[in-house]
């Protein structure tokens, strides 16, 4: 899930996402994808959209923080932009030593009684997308607002393939159009789209080849 940065930059400073970054992390994210089409199709037209959506963060953002594959951008000791990867080889777990719990999880409770059969039936197409062998995902990834444009989404991205073990295949889902080009200029490539529902957006998938296997 992303929100496009457009043209490219140079961004103040990226670096992992540290435990005390938690709040930051979470809010950034929140702010940047809170009208994402895929949180419109989740939550509609929910009063507290940046809250809701930061409970459904909440627990994966922790996991990520915690495994180290959680990235900052930050300019004048703000977070502007933040990016989680979810890799194999670091097994994220919750800070009290238990599974990480996934943004899904919190379906029943965020979500419509109505809406939550249509939306579980979504995250099973998302997860239908992803690769069978083993991959790096990117999770999420958000900018603010006032500060697309600037080069933060693809700074985010180059920091998180460089993180990833070299023999890892990287992969993505997008629901952003612009942001299917945003992907394929760092070297990933559109294999597969599906609709989430009757009305629901349609979910771009894109795969990066491991470094030792492009040809």
């Amino acid at each position: 899930m992303v929100v496009s940065d457009g043209a490219r930059g140079t961004p103040s400073h990226v670096r992992p996402a540290r435990a005390t970054d938690l709040p930051a992390t979470r809010a950034v994210l929140a702010r940047a994808l809170a009208h994402d089409p895929l949180m419109d199709w989740i939550f509609g037209s929910h009063p507290r959209r940046e809250a809701v959506v930061a409970a459904f963060l909440w627990a994966p953002i922790e996991a990520y923080t915690l495994a180290g594959t959680a990235w900052l951008v930050i300019d004048d000791e703000r977070a502007v932009g933040a990016a989680a990867w979810s890799v194999p080889v670091t097994q994220p777990t919750a800070a009290d030593g238990g599974p990480e719990l996934p943004g899904r999880a919190m379906v029943d409770l965020l979500v419509p009684a109505d809406h939550v059969a249509l939306v579980r039936s979504g995250f099973a197409a998302m997860h239908g997308q992803l690769p069978e062998e083993p991959h790096a995902l990117l999770h999420f990834l958000g900018v603010d607002a006032d500060r697309r444009g600037q080069g933060i989404g693809g700074t985010l991205i180059e920091a998180g393939l460089a993180a990833i073990p070299a023999d890892l295949p990287a992969h993505v889902n997008t629901t952003v159009d612009a942001n299917v080009r945003l992907y394929e200029s760092h070297g990933f490539v559109r294999v597969s789209s599906v609709r989430l529902g009757e009305q629901g957006p349609v979910m771009h998938g894109l795969r990066r080849p491991a470094p030792g296997l492009r040809r």
